[in-house]
């Protein structure tokens, strides 16, 4: 396994676990949260990214796992990138992927899964893919 892989398959491994000390923040605006989060990355700004993304989380510990995975961006131009998925699930769970074409690199997939508490919207889970072949990562999104 490749050392970019295997960095992804860690921040991956460590965004899913369940938060136990810090409590994650809420979100009111899920669709402005992802695009500047997308952008964040884009513009070359990962470590702030990394630590946005687990700070919402309530897992801060995590930001220097997610910043090093996201170095795969590195020296790499994002050509494009949208909102490619938007599902709300009656107003209690909601995914967002975005797409982007990075050159030098190919095709990446960033998706943000939310849950709803009784104080507002959580970021539950954050992970980035790539893939050249299928329209979307296996079993990257719900269905």
């Amino acid at each position: 396994m490749s050392r970019p892989v295997r960095m992804i398959f860690a921040a991956i491994l460590t965004l899913s676990v369940p938060a136990l000390a810090a409590e994650p923040s809420r979100i009111s605006d899920l669709d402005k949260f992802c695009e500047e989060i997308v952008q964040t990355i884009s513009s070359k700004a990962r470590r702030e990214a990394a630590d946005s993304i687990t700070n919402s989380m309530g897992k801060p510990e995590a930001s220097g796992t997610l910043a090093n995975a996201l170095q795969i961006f590195e020296g790499k131009n994002f050509d494009f990138t949208k909102k490619v998925v938007d599902k709300n699930y009656n107003g209690v769970l909601r995914q967002i992927v975005y797409y982007s074409y990075v050159e030098k690199l190919g095709f990446a997939y960033f998706r943000f899964n939310f849950k709803m508490t009784s104080g507002g919207w959580i970021l539950a889970n954050f992970a980035f893919k790539d893939e050249t072949n299928e329209l979307f990562p296996k079993d990257f999104i719900e269905r």
